[in-house]
């Protein structure tokens, strides 16, 4: 008779504990496909998806399994109702062992470990703060930056950058940058032989677009490089008699859109700076915007990120000597175990995702491991310290009167 009461309390809590996680994983599924919040750091363009907040709550309050199992669901789910390029498997897997790793991080930090898990983390925190804050440093001394935030107005130039003599940890974020190129457009061109690159401060850039216009001032023959991918149908080329190229090229196509003849033909290399007279460019500024984000990221977002971490753990402290009794003693150690949870967990899944994303994308394949992984890391860090802020609000609200006795059913 025991053992039968026992299989009938065991199965009812199972089916509470599925249907707790059933309805967390539709609040995540729902706000990771409608719903992000964006963190306004000039040069960073970082969302912060809420999915993880309500996946975090199987994890904690059902176990690791269920955890694993609504952050998983929330992935393939939330792929199907909002497609974000192609559907990784992998990705998916690396998310439902991220949910299980939450749950079991929760359930290993105990109310004994409290003080020297709060030791840890005011250590941790303060690494990721002084590591932010010698970039900032660092940055300024060697004349990168001014100030605690990166504007990309005032960044070098990658021509200028690469002639600077920056200390290590300057050239490490500086480098971050180093696979982000501009994209230059022709805007102006009276020459029949059109530049294949364009040299800013030293730098040598490769044109590759045409703009509305550009061709206006050209007559005759026109050689057009490979290097150009797009042109523009309203470049203007109505004076020119004849192209020459390579077959196959932009060229050749934009020679029989516009009806003009075309002629297989080597084109010379010439390259254009700031004071050719007979053309004009613009750039696409892209590797000064990258390089203010993974600046921001690297130095204010960390010192943001120690910052707010130290804070967490004051107020843990406050909390637990404002709070005598149990609860108050257990609502606060749930903040550490919350920030805990969510930045190692975070961190974990965001390395193993790099390493995945590399051998999976082909546009990441020939770059160096380090490149993308700190700055990843970096926002995944911030990402999950402000998290675990607003899941310690709901958590406090709904760890507490009535609901209480019904989240404790789950354990």
């Amino acid at each position: 008779m025991q053992k039968k009461v026992f299989t009938q309390q065991n199965f009812k809590k199972q089916l509470i504990r599925i249907a707790f996680t059933a309805v967390f994983t539709a609040l995540a599924v729902v706000v990771k496909s409608f719903t992000n919040l964006a963190l306004n750091i000039p040069g960073v363009g970082i969302k912060i998806g809420f999915a993880g907040i309500f996946t975090f709550f199987p994890a904690a309050f059902c176990g690791p399994i269920f955890g694993g199992i609504a952050s998983g669901l929330t992935d393939v789910l939330g792929y199907l109702i909002a497609p974000d390029g192609a559907y990784i498997p992998w990705l998916t897997l690396t998310a439902f062992c991220g949910g299980v790793i939450k749950g079991l991080l929760w359930m290993l930090l105990t109310k004994k470990a409290a003080k020297k898990v709060r030791i840890i983390l005011i250590s941790v925190f303060a690494v990721i703060g002084i590591f932010g804050a010698s970039v900032n440093i660092s940055l300024c001394a060697d004349g990168v930056m001014k100030g605690v935030i990166a504007q990309q107005s005032e960044l070098p130039l990658r021509g200028e950058a690469e002639q600077m003599e920056l200390s290590p940890l300057s050239k490490l974020t500086v480098g971050l940058a180093r696979y982000n190129k501009d994209t230059v457009t022709l805007t102006r061109q009276s020459g029949n032989t059109l530049y294949t690159y364009y040299e800013l401060a030293g730098y040598k850039n490769t044109v590759t677009k045409i703009g509305k216009g550009a061709l206006s001032d050209c007559e005759g023959e026109l050689y057009i490089p490979k290097t150009y991918k797009t042109i523009a149908d309203d470049a203007g080329a109505e004076k020119v008699t004849v192209i020459k190229g390579e077959e196959g090229s932009a060229a050749q196509k934009y020679a029989e859109k516009i009806g003009v003849p075309f002629e297989v033909s080597e084109v010379e290399e010439l390259t254009a700076n700031e004071n050719s007279a007979d053309a004009a460019f613009s750039s696409s500024d892209a590797y000064r915007k990258n390089l203010a984000a993974y600046i921001n990221l690297l130095a204010f977002g960390l010192e943001l990120t120690g910052l707010v971490g130290i804070l967490f753990v004051v107020l843990n402290i406050v909390l637990s000597k404002a709070d005598k009794g149990e609860d108050g003693q257990s609502r606060a150690l749930g903040i550490m175990r919350i920030a805990v949870a969510c930045v190692v967990t975070g961190v974990i899944v965001t390395t193993v995702n790099t390493f995945i994303l590399k051998e999976v994308l082909e546009v990441w394949s020939g770059r160096a491991v380090l490149v993308l992984l700190i700055p990843r890391v970096a926002e995944e860090i911030l990402s999950c310290t402000l998290q675990a802020y607003i899941i310690s609000l709901l958590f406090g609200i709904i760890y507490r009167g009535k609901l209480r006795q019904y989240i404790d059913k789950l354990s």
